[in-house]
């Protein structure tokens, strides 16, 4: 695995540090974290030494010059990193947009880390050149995308302008039946996003793909019965935000000529 691989060069490589303020950062810490990151961003290791400029590149290793205090120090199985919300600045100024929300939204998700912490993380660095890319990073993540698709999907629809509500719950006359991706308020408009796992090794214990593309079906047949409408993506729709919009736009004007909706979305 990339990221198995890349802690084993990242170890070797922090051992070769003999500087006594050396701490592995940026992606290289989300690593050892244990959050999720792109093999691409994987081809350095990163390391910050405590002090103002010097950064350089030499082979595997990247070392930024950047000031930290102890409190964005932390010991990953003996290795010194920086701390988590130190580590989501580190990478929403390193990373476009998108890859950095897709590993912001996991700490959010898996460590409880919060925009509030990241912010704080950057204002310790107020002069950094990428400080306002960050903040966008940090204003947008949310621990509600439940994978890097939806996360994926959040940033597709943000940049078409769409502010749509995450995990929300649908109910009827019998009561809730579905907790949809995403929805969009005032439109009746439901967005799932369909990743592989839905289908695949997550499947619940005891049932097989086609128990959970059938329950599916029957859960959207419901929403629609109810005058909602769905859109569903796939990863390769994300590439494609003018067919998104498209879809969307569509749906919502299905729902405003279906006949009066009788469902709840909270």
């Amino acid at each position: 695995m990339p990221a198995e691989k890349h802690r084993v060069i990242a170890e070797a490589v922090f051992d070769a540090a003999t500087a006594d303020d050396a701490i592995l950062s940026h992606t290289t810490a989300a690593v050892f974290h244990g959050l999720d990151v792109n093999a691409s961003d994987l081809r350095h290791v990163h390391i910050t030494r405590n002090r103002a400029g010097g950064g350089r590149r030499n082979g595997y290793r990247i070392v930024h010059g950047a000031s930290y205090s102890t409190s964005d120090v932390a010991v990953v199985d003996g290795v010194r990193v920086t701390a988590l919300p130190r580590t989501i600045a580190d990478v929403a100024r390193l990373l476009s947009f998108a890859d950095a929300v897709c590993i912001a939204d996991l700490a959010a998700r898996t460590k409880n880390l919060t925009p509030e912490q990241v912010v704080a993380a950057l204002d310790a660095c107020a002069n950094h050149p990428n400080n306002r890319q960050a903040r966008r990073v940090a204003e947008f993540m949310n621990g509600k995308s439940e994978s890097v698709g939806e996360s994926r999907c959040r940033v597709v629809l943000h940049q078409l302008g769409y502010t749509p509500r995450l995990q929300v719950r649908v109910s009827d006359g019998n009561g809730v039946f579905a907790r949809v991706d995403f929805y969009l308020d005032g439109t009746f408009t439901v967005i799932e996003f369909d990743g592989f796992v839905k289908y695949g090794r997550l499947v619940p214990a005891g049932e097989t793909p086609a128990d959970v593309a059938w329950k599916e079906k029957v859960r959207e047949d419901r929403m629609r019965s109810g005058g909602a409408q769905v859109v569903r993506l796939t990863w390769s729709d994300l590439d494609r935000p003018e067919h998104i919009d498209r879809l969307i736009r569509a749906a919502a004007d299905r729902a405003r000529n279906s006949p009066r909706p009788t469902l709840l979305f909270a």
